[in-house]
């Protein structure tokens, strides 16, 4: 009679570590893909709410004959509220004031410059970082 050996069981090394570099790269593309998702979700918002004020702009001019000159965003989406054209609160950017991650000098936020003839609204993109306008019709 030969001597019994039980039968071993559990992984071997190479067995965890197949499956724990699995893990790893798939949470590597998890990530990825939930960091463009927010960027994409922001830069929708920020175009929404620079689409928003360009109406509310127009329906100011058709109203009182001339778009609202200054160079501050500021300034115009209150004067905006105030005459009942948007409503509170004012829309501001996802991510405003903070500093933008691919860049050392930009931090988002929205701006604007008008005349009594015309306007643009224009703010940067997170996913690609372009800049965005949206100027009078």
């Amino acid at each position: 009679k030969g001597t019994y050996m039980p039968k071993k069981t559990g992984f071997t090394l190479i067995e965890l570590l197949v499956a724990s570099t699995i893990m790893i790269i798939l949470v590597a593309v998890g990530m990825v893909s939930f960091s463009n998702a927010g960027k994409s979700a922001r830069d929708a918002k920020r175009k929404s709410d620079l689409e928003m004020i360009r109406q509310a702009l127009v329906l100011y001019r058709s109203d009182s004959g001339s778009y609202i000159s200054g160079s501050s965003y500021t300034t115009l989406v209150a004067e905006l509220i105030e005459q009942g054209y948007l409503s509170s609160p004012q829309p501001t950017d996802p991510k405003d004031g903070q500093e933008c991650e691919d860049c050392d000098t930009k931090t988002y936020g929205y701006g604007y410059s008008g005349t009594a003839t015309t306007f643009t609204l224009e703010t940067t993109l997170e996913k690609d970082g372009t800049l965005y306008e949206v100027n009078n019709p």
